[in-house]
């Protein structure tokens, strides 16, 4: 038997050399993800400007990393991010995200809508961000109203 067909890290490589499918990828997220939103009123000498920020992401330790460079190869979009952690008993981690606006309305929301996530506490956090992305989309949170009520349902997702 070589010793090359054993052991745990071993299987985890061959499985990572297949294109992930959209159930493992909804359970990947169910288990790892997150989605996002920040919503703030700037003060600009002439004016206020809105800014919402939505983001999809994921957070894994550094010899995990492997994984979200093939979730991010599965949606052709998003960065890679080390994140290095100095505290003890810490590890350094690798965190992928989806900041574009255009990629998380054209690519992110389409999938899960189409590929419901399982976990009812992932399903709660992404109706509410479907229901912001659907407040920029309409532009409704160019104005206080739509800000506010942005800072509330973004509340509402965890």
């Amino acid at each position: 038997m070589s010793e090359n067909t054993s052991g745990a890290d071993n299987q985890q490589e061959r499985f990572l050399v297949h294109p992930f499918t959209s159930e493992y990828v909804v359970g990947l997220v169910d288990g790892e993800g997150y989605f996002s939103v920040t919503a703030k009123i700037r003060e600009r000498k002439n004016y206020r400007a809105h800014e919402v920020s939505l983001v999809f992401g994921m957070k894994l330790s550094e010899k995990d990393g492997k994984v979200l460079e093939f979730l991010r190869d599965y949606f052709g979009c998003g960065n890679l991010h080390y994140c290095r952690d100095l505290r003890e008993n810490f590890c350094n981690c690798i965190e992928y995200q989806v900041r574009s606006q255009k990629d998380v309305l054209g690519i992110i929301i389409p999938f899960f809508r189409k590929y419901p996530l399982k976990f009812p506490s992932k399903q709660k956090a992404f109706k509410y961000f479907c229901e912001i992305a659907d407040i920029v989309i309409k532009r409704k949170h160019l104005d206080e109203k739509g800000i506010k009520k942005i800072q509330h349902l973004s509340k509402l997702m965890h």
